[in-house]
């Protein structure tokens, strides 16, 4: 069995905890400076959106490895199709964003408000839908029983507490000060697969 990608796939899990919060914060310093040095106050791109590009591609292969982990530690295939719909989930709706914002600032400035209002929606409906599916992931997760790890656990436990903020909308914003924890820790179960296959 090749470690080799489950150590790629846990040191990757672990620089999204860092590319994360980066993002965020360059979005705002971009729009910060945009509104406050140039008088920009419609949708823009930037460095930040990179970052967030980049984040969702590593994201994908992270969460896809955790599906071959699954497979290959605990024989365990009932996520299968879930990771799946999540990673395209994932990829569908950052391209929906892009389009969404590239569509407002095509049409600014007469598509202010119907662009806050459309993109108020959309931020709600993408927020439900990964709360959806991490609520659904965190269940599957808790039916291991098997051999299962305390950090298998507590990765079950914080993807199911950062779908239920997710669902609320209203509260999503804590849901992203969790992602970092929740990466770190996917990070950890790689980094720890090689020690796990040695004792099973």
């Amino acid at each position: 069995m090749n470690q080799s990608r489950y150590s790629l796939a846990g040191w990757v899990a672990i620089t999204l905890a860092i590319i994360f919060p980066l993002a965020f914060f360059m979005a705002i310093v971009q729009g910060l400076i945009g509104a406050a040095v140039f008088g920009y106050h419609r949708p823009s791109f930037g460095p930040s959106d990179l970052l967030f590009m980049l984040f969702t591609v590593m994201w994908a292969y992270t969460l896809w490895m955790f599906r071959v982990y699954l497979n290959e530690r605990y024989d365990y295939h009932d996520l299968d199709f879930l990771i799946t719909v999540a990673i395209c989930v994932t990829v569908l709706l950052q391209m929906v964003s892009f389009g969404l914002r590239g569509i407002a600032f095509g049409l600014a400035p007469i598509a202010g408000t119907v662009f806050i209002v459309l993109y108020l929606i959309f931020a709600a409906f993408a927020m439900i839908t990964a709360g959806i599916l991490d609520i659904l992931i965190a269940v599957k997760l808790l039916q291991i029983r098997q051999g299962a790890n305390d950090l298998l656990k507590a990765f079950a436990y914080i993807t199911m507490a950062v779908g239920v903020l997710e669902v609320t909308v209203i509260l999503s914003p804590l849901a992203f000060v969790l992602v970092p924890v929740y990466c770190v820790i996917l990070g950890m179960i790689f980094l720890g697969k090689q020690e796990e296959v040695q004792l099973a």
